[in-house]
């Protein structure tokens, strides 16, 4: 377990990088894909010729003898649920760039930009049990808590196995309403189960999979001759270019498994490989997404 000083210094650096990179642009993409529940009057102000005339309030208009215009604001009240995977397997890849360390950080983007847009945001931290649940929230002592609380998960390392079909159940049943749920994992417990918990959760929620994953899994050298399942603690020895082919043939094929699932189940899909930049495939999802709901809209 970090130490209280090296926690505080990460939740601070953290803090620091991801309010940089969650730019007005971000927050603004993820504004236009995740609407608010309508729209309030606000009030009436003096008409421009900016002003769409279908706005007027003629009552209003009359009274003051002059044209005014009736002013809405969105009215938002989203509920976003960070569902982090914190499972042995997440440890995978390179020093400085894990699975788990990409899923911290993007589960800090998602959750900064949604509290940038007064989103209600909360947290569970998950492997084959609850780990940390954080009610949703709003303000900046719950954008504290909930960095150093995916830090602290990220460094503790300790073997854990995953369910991430009981965790999803578990996150549909504290939701009241309908809500926006980001799921991030390495997706390596799938299955029949995992898809009947997003197809239940799906009907009655937004659900967007963030498959995390290093590439390096497609690709191992030749030289390898044991490969260790974190969840385990087993070593499966590989002798031969067969078996290794075979591993990976195993990997992909479980890349279109959970594209299908995920289709099929009706959850939104976007995947983050190791190497690439986190903000900057959130902004690219933002805005496909926006373009699709465009089409969608347009009857394209």
């Amino acid at each position: 377990m970090l130490q209280t000083a090296e926690l505080l210094k990460k939740v601070r650096k953290l803090e620091i990088v991801t309010r940089r990179k969650v730019t007005d642009a971000i927050s603004g993409a993820y504004h236009s894909v995740f609407k608010g529940r309508g729209i309030e009057f606000d009030e009436v102000r003096e008409y421009t010729f900016e002003d769409d005339v279908r706005d007027i309030d003629w009552n209003v208009s009359a009274r003051l003898n002059a044209p005014f215009v009736k002013k809405y604001v969105e009215e938002r009240e989203l509920t976003v649920l960070l569902m982090v995977d914190t499972s042995s397997s997440m440890y995978f890849g390179p020093a400085g760039s894990k699975v788990c360390e990409r899923a911290v950080e993007a589960a800090a983007m998602l959750g900064l930009s949604a509290m940038k847009n007064n989103d209600r945001v909360g947290l569970m931290l998950f492997s084959d049990r609850v780990e940390k649940l954080l009610m949703p929230r709003s303000g900046r002592h719950n954008r504290l808590r909930l960095i150093r609380e995916l830090i602290a998960a990220a460094g503790t390392g300790q073997p854990r196995t995953t369910d991430i079909a009981s965790a999803l159940r578990h996150g549909c049943s504290i939701l009241k309403k309908r809500s926006v749920i980001f799921l991030i994992s390495d997706l390596t417990a799938g299955g029949a189960e995992l898809e009947k918990a997003l197809r239940i959760a799906s009907r009655r929620h937004e659900v967007i999979v963030l498959h995390v994953f290093e590439p390096a899994m497609f690709v191992l050298p030749r030289e390898v001759k044991n490969i260790y399942d974190a969840e385990s603690g087993i070593f499966h020895r590989i002798s031969s270019r067969r078996s290794i082919r075979k591993v990976v043939d195993a990997a992909r094929q479980q890349m279109d498994i959970n594209r299908s699932m995920c289709r099929r189940s009706g959850a939104d899909l976007l995947e983050l490989a190791g190497g690439q930049d986190v903000a900057t495939e959130l902004m690219k999802y933002f805005l496909r997404r926006k373009k699709q709901r465009n089409n969608s809209f347009n009857g394209s």
